[in-house]
């Protein structure tokens, strides 16, 4: 693994405090929910040009990060990969934590719970989006402002759930990234993705 420079060092440790009320602490709230019942929406395709750069892959998922990016295991997230070519006070990011209290929601429910858990992050201006599909999964996408941290910044989130386990992936940019570029970029990861199981 390449050695971070120390601006994404300092985001890796901003996402472990933001991300902190995102992951899932096995407290199983989310698999003792009834079902709740199929709602039928409408999907938006990812059409954006596939990333091209190195693979990140684990036991659960694999994708394709772009070009300039790089895998970081400095933090307590399943997943996170930093722009290494991006030298203003945010470098561009993404990562991926697991949450329980998504697993057996659906369509209203979903919605309202990624927003939730943007709104538990201190984010604003919560957005949301067409939801997407994941290899084959649906997926919640919310976009928000996330202001009170430092640094500012804005992200781009998808909710998922697969195999009994909630995911939630974030795409995180600095404030000035304009929406087209933010949607453009999260999908050309997102269209790489592959699930493991």
């Amino acid at each position: 693994m390449k050695s971070l420079p120390r601006s994404a060092a300092a985001v890796a440790a901003v996402l472990v405090a933001t991300l902190a009320a995102c992951t899932g602490t096995g407290t199983g709230t989310g698999t003792d929910r009834s079902p709740a019942p199929t709602i039928e929406t409408s999907t938006t395709p990812l059409s954006a040009e596939p990333a091209e750069g190195s693979m990140l892959s684990n036991d659960d998922f694999s994708f394709t990060m772009p070009e300039g990016w790089a895998e970081s295991e400095q933090t307590r997230a399943i997943a996170l990969a930093i722009d290494l070519e991006d030298h203003d006070a945010f470098p561009d990011n993404i990562n991926v934590v697991t949450d329980d209290t998504v697993v057996g929601l659906e369509g209203a429910e979903l919605e309202e719970a990624a927003e939730q858990i943007l709104a538990d992050a201190s984010a604003t201006h919560i957005t949301t989006k067409e939801p997407v599909q994941i290899d084959g999964e649906q997926a919640v996408h919310t976009s928000a402002y996330v202001e009170l941290s430092n640094p500012k910044h804005r992200v781009e989130q998808y909710v998922v759930v697969h195999d009994e386990t909630g995911y939630i992936v974030t795409v995180s940019f600095s404030p000035d990234v304009p929406a087209a570029e933010r949607d453009a970029l999260s999908e050309s990861i997102l269209t790489t993705w592959r699930w493991d199981s």
